[in-house]
């Protein structure tokens, strides 16, 4: 594994298996994305980047944003120190280090970059601003992200005010994310304009209303705001587990398969000459092969039937929040399904509480497969090194 895979592997494993890591915005994605961003960019750049500092610019994309397991405080300086302490451990040049200390510091906001390559790294910090998801991705994600940091929910008015004013302050610096992000941010710019005029309007209309509304009984009486905020965290949650249960899979199935390959490819033709390794290549390559399988049926999904029928609805039975269960019905059907479902606050609630007890199903059976593919790697493993060195002892042996 060279030394860029093996730093995805690392980082990645690190957001994943830290609590500070699970954050809507600032996780392996956004990190990943960065590299991805970064990589597109220095290879359209106008001027011809070393194969060092390539290499340089990909392991600072992606340590950029690891002091976020620490502290959103400072936390360029954090990465940079986390980065240079795994890099240090891998005998890295220690003039290669600084540079990539040097290109995490200058994605903190506001920095003035020195050089080109600092360019390309905040251009590939900040492209998601002219990108088509933005207003589905970041800015949503963002948002969530500070609202848990500050304990209190922000208003879209307010939240689309404040990233109008940023994206309106931000310049693209290289003549490639200019040309190719640049009329994507500006088309953002304009949707949040609207955001926060809609805003204005729909908050004039509310303060009218509640001039003549009178006092809801309902609202009053029953905690209605704290349900909806536990089924949100609990439904957020159960969907990041499934998430990382994937991500852990995925893993799981390109390290075995690297196994397999070099198995294939590096002891197999050396057997003739080396019989007592046949035995310990068997044995891994089973273990490899039975770990590949188990994880990639917690990855398969589930077929459903995908029609919720009137009656059903009529009993308040069907579950019409999960695709999988109106995928086959008729656009008629559906929105008749679903104004039934939102006249009653009962049959929302149940069938939020179904749509989150389904889910822990799936997700039991995810990590239920997912324990077993450890345990297949781990035995694998610790077989083929109890069968390799009862093989060469003998073997050993008959040289002597």
């Amino acid at each position: 594994m060279d030394l860029i895979e093996s730093i995805k592997v690392y980082v990645r494993n690190s957001f994943e298996q830290s609590k500070n890591g699970q954050l809507p915005y600032h996780n392996w994605k956004h990190s990943e994305n960065v590299f991805n961003a970064t990589t597109l960019i220095a290879g359209n750049v106008n001027i011809t980047l070393s194969d060092d500092e390539m290499e340089q610019l990909k392991i600072a994309a992606l340590f950029h944003d690891m002091g976020y397991l620490e502290s959103s405080v400072d936390h360029e300086e954090r990465s940079a120190v986390i980065a240079e302490k795994f890099l240090k451990e891998k005998n890295y040049p220690s003039n290669s280090i600084e540079e990539v200390k040097r290109f995490i510091r200058a994605t903190k906001l506001k920095h003035t970059p020195k050089d080109d390559l600092e360019r390309i790294i905040m251009d590939a910090d900040l492209s998601h601003l002219g990108r088509k998801n933005y207003l589905q991705t970041t800015y949503k994600y963002l948002k969530d992200e500070i609202s848990d940091a500050q304990k209190e929910s922000l208003t879209d008015k307010d939240w689309a005010e404040s990233c109008f004013s940023f994206l309106k302050a931000h310049e693209f610096m290289t003549d490639y994310a200019k040309k190719h992000f640049g009329a994507t941010k500006r088309k953002n710019m304009e949707d949040l304009k609207t955001i926060v005029n809609e805003s204005r309007e729909d908050k004039s209309l509310v303060e009218k209303k509640k001039k003549k509304a009178k006092p809801d009984k309902e609202v009053q009486g029953n905690p209605l705001k704290g349900v909806e905020t536990m089924f949100r965290i609990a439904l957020k949650n159960h969907v990041s587990l499934s998430a990382i249960a994937d991500n852990k899979a995925n893993t799981l199935i390109s390290v075995n398969a690297i196994i397999i390959s070099i198995v294939l490819s590096a002891l197999f033709p050396k057997l003739d000459s080396n019989p007592y390794l046949f035995y310990p290549s068997v044995t891994i390559l089973i273990g490899s092969f039975i770990t590949i399988i188990l994880a990639i049926l917690s990855t398969i999904p589930n077929v459903t039937r995908g029609e919720v029928n009137k009656e059903e609805v009529n009993e308040k039975k069907g579950n019409l929040l999960f695709f999988g269960n109106f995928h086959k019905m008729k656009l008629e059907d559906f929105e008749w399904s679903m104004s039934q479902l939102m006249e009653s606050k009962d049959y929302i609630y149940s069938s939020m509480s179904r749509d989150l007890f389904f889910l822990g199903k799936v997700l039991n059976k995810k990590y239920m497969l997912l324990r077993y593919a450890y345990f297949a790697f781990m035995l694998g493993l610790f077989s083929s090194i109890v069968v390799f060195v009862l093989n060469v002892i003998p073997f050993l042996g008959t040289n002597n």
